[in-house]
């Protein structure tokens, strides 16, 4: 289980960047998800990192070697 997902074993998952930060978004199919994955993590961000809801000049960054998304303010 993750954040409330169930998640298979060889389910992808994209992380969130910053260490010990337990975020995660299953990727099950990687050609419709990143839309709804990057709106899960900007709430993410709102809610544990201080990004506001109306920073609009916040970008993420994806890293798909390592898996992880990562805010830049």
């Amino acid at each position: 289980m993750l954040d409330g997902y169930p998640v298979p074993p060889s389910t992808y998952i994209i992380r969130c960047g910053t260490p010990d930060c337990d975020w995660g978004f299953p990727v099950e199919d990687p050609w419709n998800t990143a839309e709804r994955c990057y709106e899960e993590f900007q709430e993410h961000c709102v809610e544990r990192h201080d990004l506001r809801e109306t920073d609009t000049n916040a970008q993420m960054y994806l890293n798909f070697k390592e898996g992880t998304l990562t805010l830049w303010k």
